[in-house]
Parts: C-alpha cells; sequence; structure tokens
C-alpha cells in the first residue's frame, strides 16, 4: 500500500471526497487521518442498515444512514451532515453516488458542492486506486490532494457556485487518478 500528499490535509472541519470502488474503501481511507476527530459517513439505510447488528455497530463507528430519493438527502441526513461539520467534525463522502470501475470516475454529485459552500468547509480530494478488486499482494494506492476552498464569487448564482465547487473536486481526483497511474 502507497500513501501520498498527507501534508495536504488541513484542520477541521472538512469533508472528504473520494472516488468509490467497493464497499470496503472507507478501511484504506480513514485509518491515514487523525483519530480525533472521528470521521463520519453515510450509507443507504435500505441496503446497509438492513439487520439490527448493522444498526446497532454502524452508528458507533462513525456511519450514519441515508435515504436518498432521486438523487436528494433525506432532511435527517442532510442535518447529519451540517451538524458534524457545525461540531468541527469530518465527513467522509463518495460524490460519485455509486462504485466506479478501475481509474474511470463516474460524474459527481452536486450535494458535495452545496455542503462545501453552506458549510464553509474545504473538501480534501481522497483518490484511491486498486480496490475494485481485492486480491492479495495487489497494491493499493492511496493519494490525498490540496484542499479544495469553496471561494467561487459569491455573486454568482448558487447553481453556478455549486457546479463550480464540483468540478473543481472532479479535477482534483480525475488528476490524482492519472498521477497514481503514471
Amino acid at each position: 500500500m502507497t500513501v501520498s500528499g498527507l501534508e495536504n490535509i488541513p484542520q477541521p472541519p472538512f469533508i472528504i471526497a473520494a472516488n468509490h470502488q467497493a464497499w470496503f474503501d472507507p478501511a484504506f481511507i480513514i485509518p491515514f487521518f487523525a483519530e480525533r476527530p472521528l470521521i463520519y459517513t453515510m450509507a443507504k439505510r435500505e441496503t446497509v442498515f438492513n439487520r439490527g447488528w448493522k444498526r446497532w455497530v454502524l452508528p458507533k463507528i462513525g456511519v450514519f444512514p441515508i435515504s436518498p430519493n432521486r438523487g436528494e438527502l433525506d432532511e435527517q441526513g442532510l442535518r447529519s451532515v451540517y451538524q458534524v461539520l457545525d461540531r468541527k467534525g469530518i465527513v467522509l463522502m463518495f460524490p460519485e453516488g455509486r462504485y466506479s470501475r478501475g481509474r474511470a470516475l463516474r460524474p459527481l454529485k452536486t450535494g458535495i458542492g452545496y455542503f462545501a459552500l453552506q458549510a464553509g468547509v474545504p473538501v480534501v480530494p481522497v483518490a484511491v486506486a486498486g480496490t475494485d478488486r481485492l486480491i492479495p499482494f495487489r497494491r493499493i494506492e492511496v493519494s490525498v490532494g490540496p484542499p479544495v476552498k469553496p471561494d467561487v464569487p459569491a455573486w454568482w448564482e448558487l447553481s453556478r457556485r455549486v457546479n463550480a465547487v464540483v468540478e473543481n473536486v472532479r479535477s482534483a481526483l480525475a488528476t490524482a487518478l492519472r498521477r497514481r497511474r503514471e
């Protein structure tokens, strides 16, 4: 396993935006950040919180349920993200919304831009390569990019500001994925 860019990690609060290749991606991202504050992440209520033991253990390790509907988070999920950031915490998000394969990056959802703008926190892009298939002795690469600050002009309409933040995050992830390949 190789990790680069740890010097890019800012002081909390911030959002970690990572590409998403498999359900166990958080296990290859979270250990490289400070132990405190706890890094929170969200998981789909209907598929991940579908057993009693999961509903009991997952919140204890920072996973909270969401119920997305047509790409929109439920109100409790939205509140949870803002509460964590307001308490100077860290939220890990996978803005692709579902798994990508290989180094191809799926289009990013705009929610990450809204969260960053409205909470006024930077987004730390983290590119993970090699987790699409777990094979013994296969190389896993994690690259932490410089924080993307939501500092777009305030006079732009909200959707334009959100799209600019999302594009900056997408560009940072794509660059990191390309760099790891070279």
